[in-house]
């Protein structure tokens, strides 16, 4: 019996120690970057697309040692964060995680989905 407890400890441990491997190797950084430090391909491109909208902040964003740029805009009351790759070239409108579970309400119906920033920097998009 004793001999099972430990080979029970030591699958447990082993587990452990697989995920916590795996938690370090997905691990992702987001570090705040100057809004005037964007690319300028970035702020061409929402300049472009979206007309109006200012920049609110920026981040950039290493998960498995690829580089991506999340650029928070808004204009009046709508807010978008966009993504963008290490290049400067645009891969999606990004939805705030923890929004996802707001989506629907309890009769189904789509609950708009915004973005907040407490960052201080912001900067219109000229040409």
């Amino acid at each position: 019996m004793k001999k099972m407890i430990v080979s029970l400890e030591k699958i447990i441990l082993t587990f452990v120690l697989v995920f916590a491997v795996a938690a370090l190797v997905s691990a992702q950084t987001k570090t705040e970057v100057k809004v005037g430090d964007l690319q300028k391909n970035i702020t061409d491109q929402i300049t472009k697309d979206y007309a109006g909208y200012t920049i609110k902040d920026a981040f950039k964003v290493v998960k498995n040692k690829i580089v991506n740029y999340e650029v928070n805009i808004n204009k009046e009351k709508n807010n978008v964060c966009l993504a963008f790759d290490e290049s400067g070239k645009f891969l999606k409108v990004v939805e705030p995680k923890l929004m996802h579970a707001a989506l629907t309400t309890t009769n189904k119906t789509k609950v708009p989905v915004t973005t907040t920033s407490t960052s201080k920097t912001n900067s219109t998009v000229k040409k």
